[in-house]
């Protein structure tokens, strides 16, 4: 049974949720946020994605090194996909697009609402 402190799955999504929503706002007001706030957008998912993938790899018997935490959050974009195709075979590849895309979701968000915004304004102002 999972306690309390556990990261679950879904944890792990809503905090990608919530840090896109609060890129997708700066991006649309155009105005940079303060170092603090710009650090945990960028960190929270991915430090939520490590947590999940600690307690999964514990569950699955696979990270049984000594300090597996730390060496995830250090080599998470690598880690990530070798603990997928261990785990899972090599149907793991939707669980590493999946766990990547979370840890970088609101980058990608912030990505793609800015180029959505430029290419509306681009439009409204004339290709002239």
């Amino acid at each position: 049974m999972a306690s309390s402190t556990d990261v679950t799955l879904r944890t792990a999504c809503l905090t990608a949720a919530f840090c896109s929503a609060v890129a997708a706002l700066y991006v649309a007001v155009a105005v940079e946020p303060a170092s603090r706030l710009l650090f945990f957008i960028s960190f929270a998912p991915q430090l939520a994605v490590c947590l999940w993938l600690q307690k999964e790899a514990r569950r699955a018997g696979v990270g049984s090194i000594q300090d597996w935490g730390f060496f995830l959050l250090l080599f998470w974009p690598v880690l990530i996909p070798w603990y997928a195709f261990k785990t899972r075979g090599i149907s793991g590849w939707r669980l590493a697009a999946g766990l990547l895309f979370l840890a970088w979701a609101p980058i990608i968000t912030a990505a793609a609402f800015s180029v959505l915004l430029y290419g509306l304004a681009f439009v409204r102002d004339g290709a002239g």
